[in-house]
């Protein structure tokens, strides 16, 4: 499939992975003060080539993330794949301003969140899928490989877990 996390000139396939069309912005911010915290552990919000999701991590952390329809390598932040790769402050908040920008008119949630932001806790990924065989085994003797460590499923749907008890 070719080297560890290394992907073709094109950045159209990865590992032997497609590319899904879609790069992944993501933070952490403390929110214990939004008005619906105690009660929504889980929001989506979609629209015409994004989407904008936020998890209640615990003691007042929300994880959020950003969908985006872009071309593969349009990097705006750093990948924290990449052994000591981190967003610079300026970096961060650029793709702070670009996210808000791509969310204005949004709820004012999203803004909110992206304002609590720690500038350098940025980071993106571009996105890639592994079709589905059916024939092909994630066992080998009595090690069996569960959940997001092997299922070919878009982190946007958080079915990891979930599959592996499945």
């Amino acid at each position: 499939e070719g080297p560890i996390k290394q992907s073709t000139p094109d950045g159209l396939r990865k590992q032997g992975t497609k590319y899904s069309g879609y790069t992944v912005f993501a933070g952490e911010a403390i929110m214990h003060d939004l008005p619906d915290y105690d009660h929504v552990g889980y929001n989506v919000y979609v629209g015409p080539g994004r989407y904008f999701v936020k998890s209640d991590v615990g003691q007042g952390r929300v994880q959020w993330y950003a969908f985006c329809s872009l071309a593969p390598n349009t990097v705006k932040a750093a990948d924290s794949w990449i052994e000591g790769s981190s967003s610079s402050t300026q970096q961060g908040n650029d793709v702070l301003s670009y996210i808000s920008s791509l969310h204005d008119g949004w709820s004012s949630e999203i803004q909110q969140v992206l304002n609590r932001t720690p500038p350098q806790a940025v980071e993106q990924r571009d996105l890639y899928d592994r079709p589905i065989n059916p024939f092909q085994s994630w066992a080998d003797g009595r090690v069996v490989l569960l959940g997001d460590a092997i299922h070919p499923m878009m982190p946007n749907l958080g079915q990891g877990g979930c599959q592996a008890i499945e």
